[in-house]
């Protein structure tokens, strides 16, 4: 992982954050007041929504730290990952 103790420099400007795993499963890290919005097709959140990518969950239950874990966040449909990107609404990174 290329930042172990946290969110990447720009964190601060992100309201919204994805955990990836594999990229073929996706949590919402950050930002829950906006899952709605998330989900329509139409909604409005704020933009851009950034993804995190792990090679898998172990690294990123490291990065999220102690008392907390993969299951205790959303789950969003890999599908609408895709719609986010497609819709250039995604800034993506590798963790």
């Amino acid at each position: 992982m290329n930042f172990p103790q946290g969110l990447p420099e720009d964190r601060e400007e992100h309201e919204i954050i994805l955990i990836g795993i594999e990229r073929s499963s996706y949590f919402l890290f950050k930002g829950e007041a906006h899952i709605n919005q998330i989900l329509l097709a139409d909604g409005t959140f704020p933009k851009p929504i950034l993804c995190m990518h792990f090679e898998n969950s172990f690294d990123a239950n490291l990065f999220i730290g102690d008392g907390a874990s993969l299951g205790s966040f959303w789950a969003i449909h890999p599908e609408i990952v895709a719609r986010l990107r497609a819709d250039k609404d995604l800034v993506e990174t590798d963790a």
